[in-house]
């Protein structure tokens, strides 16, 4: 009963938020068609329109969610009696649900996409699963299997961002104010200032060390997601068994 009062709650306050990401990404998506259709100026200029990628806006939005979704939530459970065990457990379920209620938000976008694309003159919709592997033999072919792909990725993609969110939120609740400062300080001069520099002078070795990595660990060269899923899934699950070492010893603070 309680761990069903937790989720609720940690739900419920992500309510607002959700509805109004979604209420804007529609908009974008029927403004910009509208706009150039009805428009005669717009019409000429724009004789070839791509909508891309969108899908990626609700991986940023879920990993701010995650950023916002701690304390509050925190303090409440235990207040009402309930463990860190369950408080996370719950969290679990919040995440899946809100990767999930996205992913079929994003399937309906991309069905508006299409009928957008087939409705309209030089206006084409690309989900972000279909630029990352733009020439996978399995994604070429359209109907359910097209749109299952598209949700497992974005399932996956999705809870992996928030999971990330949620522990950067945990890890900084844990720390004390100088720790606080020390930490965001040291993140940023080293990866904006110090790798750069290092970079440069190494003829951009890091640089393509780590763009090596990202295409192995994401199948883009074998243009395979399956590849990518399967290392957003040891991401996301690393990233949890790492949050949960953070909770079980959290204390609360004003």
């Amino acid at each position: 009963m309680k761990q069903n009062t937790i989720y609720k709650y940690q739900l419920l306050d992500h309510r607002n938020g959700v509805l109004i990401f979604c209420a804007i990404i529609l908009a974008i998506i029927i403004f910009i068609p509208a706009q150039i259709t009805y428009s005669e100026a717009l019409s000429k200029s724009y004789e070839s329109t791509r909508i891309a990628g969108i899908d990626m806006a609700s991986a940023v939005f879920l990993f701010i969610c995650g950023l916002v979704s701690f304390k509050e939530c925190f303090l409440f459970a235990l207040q009402n009696g309930i463990s860190r065990k369950s408080l996370f457990k719950t969290r679990l379920y919040v995440t899946v649900t809100l990767a999930v209620t996205l992913a079929l938000f994003s399937l309906f976008l991309l069905t508006l996409g299409a009928f957008i694309e087939a409705s309209s003159t030089g206006i084409s919709y690309s989900s972000l699963l279909s630029m990352i592997y733009p020439a996978t033999g399995i994604l070429q072919s359209s109907g359910p299997f097209e749109y299952l792909n598209n949700f497992l990725f974005l399932t996956v993609l999705l809870t992996a961002a928030q999971a990330l969110g949620y522990l950067i939120t945990v890890a900084l609740y844990r720390m004390n104010r100088k720790q606080k400062i020390t930490y965001i300080v040291g993140f940023y001069i080293l990866f904006f200032v110090i790798l750069p520099v290092i970079d440069m002078f190494i003829s951009g070795q890091i640089s393509t060390i780590l763009l090596k990595f990202l295409d192995l660990s994401m199948g883009i060269s074998a243009q395979n997601p399956f590849i990518g899923m399967f290392s957003l899934t040891i991401f996301a699950i690393i990233v949890t068994g790492s949050t949960w070492v953070l909770i079980r010893n959290a204390e609360v603070k004003n």
